[in-house]
């Protein structure tokens, strides 16, 4: 994590999701322009990779419902996840955290109504 601070990823992707909605924009379209605003920063790591979908994820739990496509996107990229493999990079605190950021996200999107079909607008 070179160019980010774990606090402060998680929030940037807030903030612009934020941004897109105060636009007027469905959740769905906003959504998808901050997943696709933060494509650059997926590329920087696997590490970012995660923390960038925690944050999509936190997001989408508040939907009303999460496209096949993105809960196994999700899923694949959680399957990562290893404590032990991004301690050089961040906290025991900031660890613990994203492990539970990820059970938490994994939890509710699990249990979300899936869309087969989604039509973004």
């Amino acid at each position: 994590m070179n160019d980010w601070e774990y606090e402060e990823l998680l929030q940037i992707v807030k903030r612009i999701y934020m941004n897109y909605i105060e636009q007027e924009i469905s959740e769905r379209l906003a959504l998808a322009r901050t997943l696709y605003d933060f494509e650059t920063v997926e590329n920087e790591g696997e590490l970012e990779t995660i923390i960038v979908n925690v944050a999509i994820g936190q997001i989408a739990s508040s939907h009303e419902k999460i496209s096949i496509g993105h809960l196994n996107y999700i899923k694949k990229i959680f399957a990562r996840f290893e404590e032990n493999k991004f301690a050089d990079k961040l906290s025991n605190e900031e660890l613990q955290d994203l492990s539970a950021r990820i059970n938490n996200v994994l939890k509710t999107v699990k249990q979300m109504p899936i869309e087969y079909n989604p039509i973004i607008e």
